[in-house]
């Protein structure tokens, strides 16, 4: 066969190698994105299941398995950064507070990201580091969209810190914010609650803990409140 006519087969050869390798590398990407939506599903799983008392078990495995297929595909891409918010998160749930705050800051050398920030505040306000945990959720305030669902709870745990370090009126405007961001939180109302007890706006604790009533009719704490500040004032 002469090298004229080898040419055109070589040509076609070459053609379906090309499209096969363009094939393999859409179909990798589309299973390295299934694999991810499969992590992340297990994350929600693992929150839904964390709303249960009796299911806690169920869902720490969840989160392990959702913590575990997003470290195999950080191997492959350590630096997407839908993986490394999905590990941060995981590694909270699972109550791993300093590993969480060390992978944090391990992404933010690099690049600043409001979800990993504020996942890595609220660690830091549960390993009691009550400055840096503010310092963090107030660079969360700064980058994140006013959209972002994580707001009001990033202003309840503000307030949370607050009320620890008995800033309370700063607490007050904190757990204030997050309630009128999420109206149906009953421990936010309830919290809200001491703190208008605590600067002695009766009238407006008594409100808060009614709010919070409504959401949980037999929260105890909340039905010993109301009756107390309601013997405390004149109405």
């Amino acid at each position: 066969m002469s090298r004229s006519r080898r040419h055109p087969l070589l040509a076609k050869t070459f053609v379906l190698f090309l499209a096969l390798g363009w094939a393999t590398g859409t179909l990798h990407s589309a299973r390295a994105e299934d694999s991810y939506n499969t992590a992340l599903s297990l994350f929600w799983d693992g929150r839904r299941l964390e709303m249960a008392e009796t299911r806690q078990t169920e869902s720490q495995l969840a989160f392990q398995r959702s913590l575990a297929m997003a470290e195999r595909l950080l191997a492959a891409d350590p630096v997407d950064p839908d993986l490394q918010t999905l590990k941060t998160w995981d590694l909270f749930r699972l109550h791993r507070y300093i590993d969480t705050v060390v992978y944090a800051q391990s992404v933010l050398n690099t690049r600043q990201d409001y979800r990993i920030i504020e996942t890595m505040a609220e660690a830091l306000y549960f390993l009691d580091k009550n400055e840096e945990a503010l310092v963090a959720f107030s660079r969360y305030f700064i980058l994140s969209p006013d959209s972002d669902d994580r707001r009001s709870s990033a202003y309840y745990y503000v307030g949370e810190v607050y009320f620890r370090i008995k800033k309370y009126e700063h607490a007050d405007i904190a757990f204030s914010t997050a309630v009128a961001l999420e109206k149906n939180m009953y421990y936010w109302w309830y919290r809200l609650g001491l703190v208008k007890e605590i600067l002695g706006q009766y009238r407006r604790a008594y409100e808060a803990f009614d709010a919070s009533l409504v959401l949980s009719s037999n929260f105890q704490p909340a039905l010993d409140a109301k009756e107390r500040v309601k013997a405390k004032s004149s109405f």
